[in-house]
């Protein structure tokens, strides 16, 4: 099965509340085969952000982000390629989001957003070429994950432990969806086509775990 097999979803309220709401049902299933897998780091949820095995899973998170972009840009003369590995991206900051505690409506703290908002006050800022700015917003991205894990300091070789300074870590989570909206938004996703391709592709993630792929 592949997301072309997928059937639309009817989506009522908030957007961004369906896609979280999906990726903790999708959670639950792969939680014991990575557990089984012996690589998954620690079953806390939320992980503890001071303990060197919730950071590790968090730079898990991460470096999947990181590799669904380089799959998208590989393949990013096919245009529905590159926007359903965009997605998967998606998938995997979200879980992210949700392993330190975070949920839909409280990522951006500091002032209510309105995702939809932003994404076509960032649609105005595109004064160069398409292709220049989506390797640009790709970088800026990776910059902001970067530094957002740069805030969990207690590494595996490190033998002293010191704790998050979770201000800095959270302003710095806020910054990296800001971001990676920003890429969504440069290759045309609306905030419909983001939870409508979402939501395809966890039925396909569905099936591959029902199918043992």
């Amino acid at each position: 099965m592949n997301i072309t097999h997928a059937t639309d979803e009817q989506v009522t309220g908030d957007k961004l509340k369906a896609i979280f709401d999906r990726q903790r049902e999708l959670m639950s299933k792969y939680h014991h085969i990575e557990v089984k897998s012996g690589l998954c780091q620690t079953e806390d949820l939320p992980v503890n952000l001071d303990d060197k095995r919730g950071q590790a899973r968090i730079k898990d998170f991460a470096w999947r982000i990181v590799e669904e972009l380089g799959e998208a840009l590989d393949g990013r003369e096919d245009e529905n390629h590159l926007k359903e590995e965009l997605v998967d991206g998606l998938h995997f900051l979200t879980e992210l989001t949700i392993l330190v505690g975070k949920d839909y409506d409280n990522i951006i703290r500091s002032e209510p957003v309105i995702y939809e908002g932003y994404l076509e006050f960032i649609l105005k800022l595109n004064i160069y070429s398409h292709l220049f700015i989506l390797e640009m917003r790709v970088s800026n991205f990776i910059q902001e994950l970067g530094m957002l894990c740069n805030c969990l300091k207690n590494k595996p070789w490190k033998q002293t432990h010191m704790k998050t300074d979770k201000e800095a870590f959270f302003h710095r989570l806020e910054k990296v969806w800001i971001s990676y909206l920003s890429i969504l938004n440069n290759v045309g996703m609306t905030p419909e086509d983001i939870v409508n391709t979402y939501l395809k592709k966890s039925q396909v993630n569905g099936f591959r775990i029902r199918s043992q792929y």
